[in-house]
């Protein structure tokens, strides 16, 4: 048997090495001048004989600041025109002469150093950004740099030997084969078997340290050195790697490397991940950001993305990698309600658009589209089909596309083969349509008939848009149980009537929260999300303030924030106003302002708090900083928000950092820097999807729960 396996494990590379012959080839050697921000590099490219019979002249893109000569091949090189597709590349073409094409030598040299941005649109988005940067800090370059001959063909091998100083070390994808040092230089080469959509290449002065998950080689690549750090995430690497291997079937590369990057990012690269020096820090990050970019490996970074058709990947990795870890700790209720919050607050009309639109995430709305609704989306298909074939429809698609282009309708043609139904019109539904439903209970009657009891009640659909097809959640509540039901509707209203042998003392519509939908104001808690989501804004500065001058730059950057977004924020002071604005968001700020009084927080709220928060925010009121988003007492559909801080120094980082803690509606800051120290949301009062039915004109105690369903990973493969 065990030579069996071995013979058909031998047949099964040589048909995939065959298979990969057959795509375009670079081998490229590249020299780093750090001091001088300068590449020298040489590629030669093998050209499969499919490609060369599908094209007279080979397009190739190359980064401006490049200089590039033909070193060999029988072809003549033209240089073209900047292309409106690729704008930050040249375009090339190489031009048949001879009978040796097979092969092409190109030499390219010059500087790469596209500083990092940090202006409004990357506050927007999250971090900052280069095209492509060689510095004494670090070198980042990859497709966006063009910083090697791209060619008009999607997948690609590669092997790649770079030298640069010593002190220096390098991460690619793919294999390590070679990590010499001699005479004050450093060379290492990868090799990269499986076809890629585009290279990477980092470096920087790096403390590496290593293990193993089975045959797959674990890295930690830190920028100081820091043991302890190193080890828990690599042993949190095979954890994940086994998890996900079990779940969706092998993992597709030799090595997975975290790797500190010199700025904040978030970046799944195939086989590594380059995270920020604070990011990787962050207690948290070890179990949401950090399995979100390993899961990546599977989704995008093996099984690649038809981008002209959506981005698929993001919304798949976040269900399948933060969902399902929440979902493992009894909290994905909760974080769906989050999603679910995100896209309430952030989008409206007029900056919506389908799922199959999404490319990639540039501001809140984008992420709660691209991330959030195609997240949804797989939580209602799984609910459609059942975890099992869920799964099963995902090892197939996993198994079918490794190292292949694929799409949405790629993972439709899959779940329609594994489970045999017909899955077009939930497919167009939920990825070509804008908008989203949003939900209204009312009219809840019980009726005694014989022994049994009728329960009837109004559901409908208030959003503007065409009504949308749900399988909509209802859990009816007993003295000792719970039953969840489901309710079929497809027209603007429908009168469900279910059957029960004994009398229902509560009804919770979507009680889990398990439909994409717009939440009604009383679902969720008042949030800093609800503030930067809104529309329009209005935020107050203390004219009084000894921080003015901090304050006045927190506002101008939130207001670029915003403005870039299509959204508008007033800036006014304290001076100006005689009462609190009762319309669009509102934003008091600082301890000194006028309104500060008046907002009376956390006197309002105290009954929220334990007697250590009651003492930690006092503290914090003389010596830290202080956040805070409530209701408007003069319009509680709209929402007030407050921020004051005691050190001028620690302002700037509230403006960065106060964006990135949306769903929360009370938090703690302390020093200048400043750390976060509590934080926490206000409970929700009531629900408009929530009905307590009385009993003889009494409203009876309910103190059944309904339990969270059981996550994927503990399905048995």
């Amino acid at each position: 048997m065990l030579k069996s396996k071995q013979l058909l494990t031998t047949v099964l590379l040589l048909l995939s090495s065959l298979v990969f012959s057959q795509t375009l080839h670079h081998r490229i050697a590249a020299m780093l001048n750090i001091k001088t921000n300068d590449i020298q590099l040489s590629d030669t490219i093998t050209f499969p004989a499919a490609f060369l019979a599908q094209h007279d002249s080979l397009i190739f893109y190359l980064n401006p600041h490049l200089r590039v000569t033909l070193t060999a091949g029988d072809f003549r090189m033209v240089k073209t025109r900047k292309q409106d597709k690729k704008p930050d590349a040249f375009r090339y073409a190489l031009l048949k002469t001879g009978k040796n094409t097979t092969k092409a030598g190109l030499s390219c040299s010059g500087q790469i150093n596209d500083s990092l941005t940090s202006g409004a649109a990357e506050y927007a988005r999250g971090f900052s950004e280069t095209k492509g940067i060689i510095s004494k800090k670090g070198v980042y370059l990859a497709g966006t740099s063009f910083w090697m001959p791209s060619f008009d063909e999607p997948l690609f091998t590669y092997d790649l030997t770079t030298r640069l100083p010593a002190s220096w070390q390098v991460v690619s994808q793919g294999t390590r084969t070679e990590n010499d040092t001699a005479d004050g230089m450093r060379t290492v080469r990868y090799n990269c078997k499986y076809p890629q959509d585009q290279v990477y290449l980092t470096a920087a002065r790096w403390t590496e340290y290593d293990s193993k998950a089975g045959d797959v080689l674990i890295q930690a690549f830190l920028r100081t050195p820091d043991k302890k750090l190193a080890m828990r995430y690599l042993n949190m690497t095979g954890i994940y790697l086994n998890m996900y291997a079990r779940l969706l079937g092998p993992y597709p590369y030799s090595k997975f490397a975290l790797v500190e990057n010199f700025w904040e990012t978030g970046y799944g690269m195939p086989s590594f991940t380059l995270l920020g020096s604070r990011i990787i820090r962050f207690p948290f990050i070890l179990y949401s950001s950090y399995p979100h970019e390993l899961l990546h490996n599977w989704w995008g970074n093996s099984v690649y993305v038809a981008m002209e058709k959506g981005n698929w990947s993001e919304g798949l990795t976040a269900y399948m990698a933060d969902q399902m870890l929440k979902e493992q700790r009894g909290q994905g209720a909760e974080y769906r309600r989050n999603i679910l919050q995100k896209f309430t607050d952030f989008v409206n009309p007029e900056n919506d658009f389908p799922v199959v639109d999404f490319r990639d995430r540039h501001n809140a709305a984008e992420e709660a589209i691209g991330y959030g609704k195609s997240l949804m989306f797989q939580h209602m298909l799984r609910q459609r089909v059942g975890d099992s074939l869920y799964i099963r429809a995902y090892r197939r698609f996993y198994k079918d596309y490794r190292f292949k282009i694929a799409s949405f309708d790629d993972i439709r043609a899959t779940f329609e083969n594994v489970t045999g139904r017909d899955f077009k019109p939930f497919f167009k539904e939920w990825l070509t349509r804008k908008g989203a439903p949003q939900l209204t209970l009312a009219e809840v009657k019980v009726i005694k008939r014989k022994k049994d009891f009728l329960l009837s009640f109004r559901l409908s659909q208030i959003q503007k848009e065409a009504v949308f097809a749900l399988i909509v959640p209802v859990a009816v509540y007993f003295k000792d149980t719970v039953i969840l039901k489901k309710v079929r509707m497809s027209r603007r209203q429908i009168y469900p009537l279910l059957t029960f042998s004994e009398r229902p003392l509560k009804i919770e519509i979507d009680p889990q929260f398990d439909l994409f939908r717009r939440l009604d104001k009383g679902e969720a808690p008042s949030s800093l999300t609800q503030l930067f989501g809104n529309v329009k804004g209005t935020l107050i500065l203390p004219a009084k303030s000894p921080y003015l001058d901090a304050y006045e730059q927190l506002a101008d950057t939130w207001k670029k924030i915003q403005e870039i977004q299509g959204k508008s924020l007033s800036i006014v002071l304290d001076t100006d106003l005689q009462t609190l604005p009762a319309k669009g968001a509102v934003w008091v700020i600082g301890f000194q302002n006028t309104f500060a009084n008046r907002f009376e927080v956390p006197k309002d709220y105290a009954r929220y708090f334990n007697a250590q928060q009651l003492k930690t925010i006092n503290n914090l009121s003389t010596t830290g900083a202080l956040v805070y988003a409530i209701p408007n007492p003069d319009n509680p559909g709209q929402t007030l928000g407050f921020v004051g801080a005691n050190m001028k120094e620690s302002i700037s980082g509230l403006a960065r950092l106060l964006p990135h803690y949306g769903k929360y509606s009370w938090l703690g800051f302390e020093g200048s820097r400043p750390d976060n120290v509590m934080k926490g949301t206000f409970p929700l009062l009531h629900s408009p999807l929530h009905y307590n039915i009385p009993v003889k004109g009494q409203w009876p105690a309910v103190k059944v729960r309904l339990k969270p369903e059981p996550p994927l990973t503990t399905l048995p493969r």
